[in-house]
């Protein structure tokens, strides 16, 4: 998602270990080694699809891609889509991952998500984010960044609010 890593004030994680641009640490995003409600903002962009996707989108790293594609150019951007081999795998990761958010997210932090909805739609997506409450939704236009004719959102989800009791002081 980064073009360049300007900030030491971000924490940029990744599982993906041949990146050429190399995360701040490698951490699954759905069981991190942050204390929980440590962080004010959260930046996510998923995978949106799986199995072997488009063949370019499974070589994080321009060595492996020009083994292969010799001649074809730049190197794409790794989308992750090796990582998940259906529809439900990749659901399944998104339900722990904004789980692992939740907790770590400070009760009044917001997540920012990012999703094209290439292969999944938006609604379907939104029903595993049930402890959230989306605060903006964006489309994105740029056609580098809607994988041709899908639509790309960028959404402001902020934790639910629980209902507390009252207790009367005495």
């Amino acid at each position: 998602m980064w073009k360049h890593k300007t900030s030491d004030s971000i924490i940029y994680i990744d599982l993906e270990r041949k990146l050429t641009m190399k995360p701040t640490i490698f951490a699954d995003n759905s069981s991190t080694p942050f204390l929980s409600g440590i962080f004010d903002t959260i930046f996510y962009d998923p995978p949106h699809g799986w199995g072997e996707g488009h063949p370019f989108y499974k070589y994080p790293d321009a060595e492996s891609f020009k083994k292969k594609w010799q001649g074809y150019g730049e190197i794409p951007r790794y989308y992750g889509w090796d990582k998940y081999k259906n529809q439900q795998a990749l659901l399944a990761h998104l339900w722990r991952a904004q789980k692992e958010f939740f907790r770590i997210l400070k009760n009044d932090g917001v997540l920012w998500l990012k999703w094209n909805v290439q292969n999944v739609s938006l609604h379907r997506v939104l029903m595993i984010f049930e402890d959230w409450t989306a605060m903006m939704q964006l489309s994105i236009k740029a056609p580098s960044q809607t994988a041709g004719k899908s639509q790309t959102y960028w959404l402001c989800l902020t934790k639910e609010k629980r209902e507390t009791t009252q207790t009367a002081l005495s």
